[in-house]
């Protein structure tokens, strides 16, 4: 049977708004947008990463989207699915491209030790269950030049020494997400967590963290059931929320 999650008729095209998660969040509130809408942006005046972090994209040049997801059937405490998938998709497009392509827990995307995505994910809760994940995604393509104070950006441009066309990546890019949606659909999450769990960045590698305590030498042992981070250290293993430990370069 084909399924299709995405579709020309639900792309929706904004020379330039604040931020692509703020227009679909208003989507939701005030109409019935399907499953698979994309919100895509030229330019994002305000856009936002993880807690007070910002996003740098030079307009024109870069990929810059938010999909809207109703995934009803699964439970609120296993939404970090939801980050698996997305985070996956993308590691799939760019692995068709590039070799030493990872996933920094929970959900940016690496190349060597340079990043070349971001992602931020809201979730609407309904009762029990999830209504609505709103999945931003910013996927440095063409940019040449990083301006902001961060530390490490890299793009595919930069990566390959090609110019890209957008839409045809575009395309290229929601088809390896949908793909990995659908492992989601279909109850193959084990199959997501392995993958995941392969393209960790860091993974089963000795290296220093830091958490509320100070300095650590650990390493990276896997994930919980919910999405957390696992890290073994002195025989100990941690277990960290998102924002309680950082990685030291």
């Amino acid at each position: 049977m084909n399924r299709c999650l995405f579709s020309p008729h639900l792309l929706i095209r904004k020379n330039e708004i604040h931020s692509t998660n703020d227009f679909a969040l208003e989507l939701i509130k005030t109409q019935k947008p399907s499953a698979g809408t994309v919100v895509l942006t030229l330019s994002q005046t305000k856009g936002r990463g993880q807690r007070t972090n910002v996003w740098e994209s030079e307009s024109g040049k870069n990929l810059t989207i938010s999909i809207i997801l109703t995934p009803e059937f699964l439970p609120i405490p296993h939404q970090f699915q939801i980050s698996m998938v997305i985070s996956l998709g993308v590691y799939d497009y760019l692995s068709g491209y590039l070799k030493n392509v990872s996933i920094k827990w929970p959900n940016d995307i690496y190349v060597g030790n340079e990043k070349i995505a971001g992602i931020l994910i809201e979730h609407s809760i309904m009762g029990s269950a999830l209504s609505h994940s709103i999945c931003g995604l910013g996927l440095n393509i063409n940019q040449l030049e990083f301006v902001s104070d961060a530390p490490n950006p890299t793009s595919l441009a930069i990566c390959t020494n090609k110019e890209y066309n957008l839409d045809e990546e575009l395309t290229k890019l929601l088809a390896c997400i949908e793909n990995r949606y659908f492992q989601l659909v279909d109850q193959k999450s084990d199959l997501l967590e392995k993958d995941y769990l392969k393209s960790m960045y860091w993974m089963n590698e000795k290296h220093r963290f830091s958490d509320e305590n100070g300095t650590f030498e650990g390493q990276i042992v896997g994930i919980t059931e919910y999405g957390q981070l696992r890290i073994k250290a002195n025989s100990i293993e941690r277990i960290y929320n998102f924002k309680e430990v950082s990685f030291i370069h």
